[in-house]
């Protein structure tokens, strides 16, 4: 017995010993083997992450969400909404007709209107009910712009992951013109913060029977169309997201046929109801003044045309910081297609907006943000798969590289940034405009004022005459008000003040100017007339 026991006891020492050996020639083989294994897991995940629909933790998510808002909280308060005279370019105009509607004038009939009419309508209860200053109106932008961005932040969260809905939103907070856009009173945010939501809501909102997010979104949708018609280019990307949804689904010609058919009904609806409601459909009834305005021939070359304003591939230059990475995040998406069917969806947003932009004809500044959306979203993808490869390889010459890139990138768009609300807050203010101060002593006397700038219309609350109120270019394009026209209206109109631009020495009325009006006052940036008639009363 004792022998055996020795005997066990030995063997089990040689079959350990052999183990241990086998364990010690065979580890470092496989070692390398199992790392890059692990590696390659890492980089493939990292790569769904970015270009798949990852599931990222609300709390983190509500808290990038938070902080992205609060930024753009911080730079708003920044500014002086109450005060400045005159922030977005056609911020005059809105508050002009809101001005007249307040004074009981009717939008189309009475005041020409090449909008739908929502926008006019909450600006004008706000100023009624809420703030009479402009501040109220520019807050309903801000309020638009937080709809905007959470909206952009959940659609990339969803398929693309935390850090890219971060890097996107961010990016649009600080492209060009974002914070002057976002803080004027104008219609450009005010109709893409509904549509996006729209889109947002069909990619969130689950599928059902009943097609709920179908009809949502066509809600949505009719709302932004009848804030300003620019909504409509969005429509094909909900299309795209149906299709998305529901390409891989038991029936899927039927299912989307459906779903479409759904959507469509639910926006034209929407879009009667809303029209009805708003000013008794009034728009539909005068759909003519709106559909000339944007797509009638140029008939008068008076103030030149609309092909004297083509895009600006500029810009793309200047915001450097963004193409950049766009660019290299298009390649990204582009090889990834295959593999995940949703990275179509930025590279359709921005093909769409690149299409549309630079082929239409005017072309404004404020239009860039359009095509900031997607260009934020393909930078931030491409930003972040740089981000993971760095941390998964830790290649020093791309950590360099990207490194400086940052540093430059962060340093421009700081720039940008400071600049935009420096610019802002050295505009004219109100508290400090003499030719306001003017004014106000002529307002008792006034019924109505004109003005080459329609903001001073409503900071000095005179009504416009109202088919004088909106004269955009592309009115003036249509031929729908000429020169003829301008001077035929001020002579009926007769307003006891006239307020023009220093640089305007030769005015369609130059004559009526001379004969029944006597300035009043003049400075590097006005001059200021009165009719004969009122300027004793005024004490001038």
């Amino acid at each position: 017995m004792p022998m055996r026991r020795s005997d066990s006891a030995s063997s089990r020492r040689i079959r350990a010993n052999a183990q241990s050996q086998n364990s010690r020639v065979s580890g470092p083989l496989r070692m390398p083997t199992t790392a890059s294994k692990h590696r390659s897991d890492a980089e493939l995940n990292a790569t769904r992450e970015i270009a798949g629909s990852p599931k990222s933790p609300a709390r983190k998510s509500a808290i990038a969400l938070s902080a992205l808002l609060a930024l753009f909280a911080f730079i708003e308060c920044w500014l002086p909404l109450k005060t400045t005279i005159q922030i977005g370019a056609d911020e005059g105009f809105e508050l002009a007709k809101a001005t007249l509607c307040l004074d009981g004038y009717q939008l189309y009939s009475q005041v020409w209107n090449d909008q739908p009419p929502l926008h006019t309508l909450l600006i004008t209860q706000i100023l009624k009910h809420v703030s009479p200053s402009i501040l109220g109106p520019r807050l309903a932008t801000s309020v638009f712009t937080a709809i905007l961005l959470a909206s952009i932040f959940f659609i990339s969260l969803r398929l693309n992951g935390l850090l890219v809905a971060t890097l996107m939103t961010g990016l649009l907070i600080a492209s060009p013109g974002f914070i002057e856009l976002s803080s004027s009173c104008m219609l450009e945010i005010p109709a893409l913060a509904p549509a996006i939501a729209a889109l947002c809501l069909l990619l969130v909102v689950p599928q059902s029977k009943w097609r709920i997010a179908e009809i949502l979104t066509g809600i949505l949708f009719a709302l932004a169309l009848h804030i300003k018609l620019i909504g409509a280019i969005l429509l094909p990307l909900a299309a795209l997201i149906i299709w998305l949804r529901l390409r891989t689904a038991a029936s899927p010609i039927k299912n989307i046929s459906g779903s479409l058919i759904v959507l469509a009904a639910s926006v034209a609806i929407s879009f009667a109801a809303t029209d009805y409601l708003v000013d008794g459909g009034a728009y539909l009834r005068h759909f003519q003044q709106s559909w000339a305005s944007h797509f009638a021939s140029t008939k008068s070359f008076e103030y030149g045309s609309p092909g004297d304003r083509p895009f600006d591939w500029s810009i793309l230059l200047k915001n450097w910081d963004t193409t950049i990475p766009a660019v290299v995040g298009v390649a990204f998406l582009l090889g990834r297609v295959r593999q995940k069917s949703t990275a179509i969806l930025p590279l359709a947003w921005l093909a769409l907006t690149l299409i549309v932009f630079t082929s239409h004809k005017p072309w404004w500044p404020y239009y860039y943000i359009h095509n900031a959306i997607p260009l934020c979203w393909c930078a931030a993808i491409a930003i972040a798969f740089a981000w993971e490869r760095i941390r998964l390889r830790r290649t020093i010459g791309l950590i360099v590289l990207l490194g400086l890139f940052a540093i430059c990138a962060l340093s421009w768009i700081s720039a940008r940034v400071y600049l935009q609300v420096t610019s802002i807050r050295n505009s004219s203010q109100t508290y400090s405009s003499l030719v306001l101060k003017q004014i106000n002593r002529l307002k008792p006397f006034a019924r109505f004022i004109y003005t080459e700038e329609p903001i001073y219309s409503f900071h000095a609350g005179i009504p416009m005459p109202p088919n004088l109120a909106v004269v955009p270019l592309k009115r003036l394009w249509a031929g729908d008000m000429t020169n003829a026209r301008i001077a035929t209206e001020m002579a009926n109109a007769k307003p006891e003040i006239i307020l023009l631009k220093r640089t305007s020495t030769d005015t369609p009325f130059n004559d009526l100017l001379a004969s029944e009006y006597r300035p009043i006052y003049e400075d590097g940036k006005h001059r200021l007339y009165a009719r004969k008639t009122i300027v004793k009363q005024a004490g001038f």
